[in-house]
């Protein structure tokens, strides 16, 4: 049986993925200390754009009014720069939400692809 993956974004380049907090302002699922990902590969292209502060407001909002489009307030994504897309072995996860998946431990991603920011900027809503 062919592998299933699940993604995460990330400006950064990482060995290892580790649970961090989380923090979503509608749902308490979205709050939990742990490795988030997504098997929407788009959403997590999203987060792999980055979040360059303008200012201490800085918000990037992710609802299903604004389809798969990341809505940037206060804030942009890195221009120029590069992102991160890692293929996490969906079966170490837990389903949390919708498209979302939660893993507890550490995990190392089966693979890693870099993105150039500037390829996804149709992805964005800069407010």
């Amino acid at each position: 049986m062919k592998k299933e993956y699940l993604y995460h974004g990330s400006p950064k380049r990482l060995e290892k993925l580790v649970p961090s907090q989380a923090f979503d302002t509608g749902f308490e699922e979205g709050c939990q200390f742990a490795v988030y990902a997504t098997s929407n590969k788009k959403m997590a292209i999203c987060f792999a754009l980055g979040c360059v502060e303008e200012n201490e407001n800085a918000e990037r909002i992710m609802l299903p009014e604004y389809g798969d489009k990341m809505v940037f307030q206060n804030c942009h994504p890195n221009y120029g720069g590069k992102g991160f897309l890692y293929l996490l072995d969906k079966e170490k996860f837990t389903h949390a939400m919708g498209s979302q998946w939660v893993c507890y431990e550490e995990i190392y991603p089966d693979d890693v692809i870099e993105i150039s920011v500037d390829d996804y900027l149709d992805y964005c809503i800069i407010r």
